[in-house]
């Protein structure tokens, strides 16, 4: 409630509770997002006269977004997080478009998944450093009868995500539309 940037005078205690929840999450982000939160929290503790303490739940106290959240090393953070997602080809070191695919009818959708993830394979073919992963069921696999997969492309420069997603195109294997979203840089994979 108090992560959001509003300063209460003399908050002497704030406790975060299931604080590594979010660490669960399909997301290349979860870390991230957990760092942001904790930090954010705790950083509302102790702003008045008065020293404040921070109790934050986990079961996982030694996550290193949780520890490093908890003594405020962004730096610490940033280098250890920055690292791991070069080595996994993930953002900021990559780029990425999420293809979000889905249909009423689930043979349907799985069926087109695939095709596309195959043209998109083919249109990567040739270009160096790209990694085409899927399709796979989404997340959130399911919403309001529409069944939904994703297709992740990504590639080493914006230049090479682009040069696929417009061959995709030009061959019509890929239409914005009621059935295929495409979502550049994405913020979430959820």
């Amino acid at each position: 409630m108090i992560a959001k940037g509003l300063d209460y005078p003399n908050v002497r205690l704030v406790g975060v509770i299931s604080a590594d929840t979010a660490l669960n999450l399909p997301d290349f982000r979860a870390m991230e997002r957990t760092y942001q939160l904790v930090s954010q929290v705790a950083g509302r503790a102790g702003r008045g006269e008065h020293p404040g303490t921070v109790i934050v739940q986990t079961f996982n106290p030694q996550n290193p977004a949780i520890r490093l959240a908890a003594r405020h090393d962004f730096e610490a953070f940033a280098e250890l997080e920055l690292s791991s997602r070069r080595r996994a080809c993930l953002p900021p070191a990559w780029r990425m478009a999420r293809i979000v695919v889905r249909d009423q009818d689930h043979a349907k959708g799985a069926a087109r998944a695939a095709t596309l993830a195959a043209s998109l394979r083919a249109a990567a073919d040739g270009i160096e450093d790209v990694r085409i992963d899927g399709p796979a069921p989404c997340a959130v696999a399911r919403i309001e009868g529409w069944h939904r997969w994703d297709i992740l492309v990504r590639a080493a420069s914006a230049g090479a995500v682009q040069r696929i997603l417009n061959t995709a195109r030009s061959r019509s294997d890929l239409v914005s539309d009621a059935h295929t979203a495409v979502d550049v840089d994405p913020v979430s994979v959820m």
